[in-house]
């Protein structure tokens, strides 16, 4: 399961612009972590074109169908969406992560924060005007295990599902094959849905770049423990269990 660190450890120091315009700003980090950790979407910033609506705009925007809004006064907690409106922080409004507190200093993961890539900066809580929580998230580390609850050890019986978003490394045009490193091989591009429009359309047309999944819920028939693979049933094939998430336990 994702894990605020995990966010952190995959986006410090890197920069993302996600619509093509105005170089990499705040909200393009936040949509980026929307899509691919919170389970969500972009949010688009329609009454003043700022991130301040995601706040002002919450009720129709759609970020409140993957996100909790949480008080203002409430303890943050990692991975909290924190949205500034316009303030001596920032005059045209900001939002970034929580990261963490050290006595009265708060520091945030953001982009355009000083830089134009993903930094932890310490920034004053004051002018924040709304703060979120993942709904897939609790807190900075991963959703508590209980005994109905995968306990993500695949094993022969396991439901595993695929993540959101795989990138296209290789396309092999005349055997209609698409290669990831992560799930460890080719995969006929037949089975791959394209999630995103990161090689220039969403249009289920892969290219190199080009994001997908694997949709649907698929079972753990063998397991190689030294390879760290199983052997999924629906598809036929051995695939690396790293990427997979258990959605059932097993035997």
């Amino acid at each position: 399961m994702t894990t605020y660190q995990q966010i952190k450890n995959e986006t410090l120091n890197h920069s993302y612009d996600i619509d093509g315009a105005y170089g990499a700003q705040c909200w393009d980090f936040a949509c980026y972590v929307f899509e691919h950790y919170y389970g969500g979407h972009r949010i688009s910033c329609t009454a003043t074109g700022y991130v301040q609506d995601f706040v002002n705009q919450k009720n129709t925007n759609g970020i409140l169908t993957f996100m909790n809004e949480i008080s203002t006064s409430a303890a943050l907690q990692p991975g909290d969406v924190v949205v500034w409106g316009p303030c001596a922080t920032a005059p045209y409004s900001h939002v970034a992560l929580f990261d963490s507190t050290n006595g009265s200093t708060n520091y945030f993961l953001g982009q355009n924060q000083g830089a134009a890539k993903v930094t932890v900066n310490a920034l004053s809580k004051s002018g924040i005007i709304g703060v979120f929580r993942a709904k897939n998230m609790s807190g900075g580390s991963s959703q508590p295990v209980t005994p109905s609850t995968p306990d993500q050890i695949l094993t022969v019986g396991s439901k595993v599902t695929f993540p959101r978003y795989l990138t296209a490394e290789q396309i092999d045009i005349p055997n209609n094959s698409v290669y990831n490193s992560r799930i460890g091989g080719w995969i006929s591009a037949a089975v791959c849905t394209e999630t995103s429009s990161a090689d220039g359309a969403c249009d289920q047309i892969l290219n190199v770049g080009a994001q997908f999944t694997i949709e649907g819920t698929f079972t753990v028939s063998q397991v190689n423990v030294a390879s760290d693979t199983v052997y999924l049933q629906e598809l036929g094939m051995w695939i690396k269990a790293e990427p997979l998430t258990e959605v059932a336990d097993g035997q």
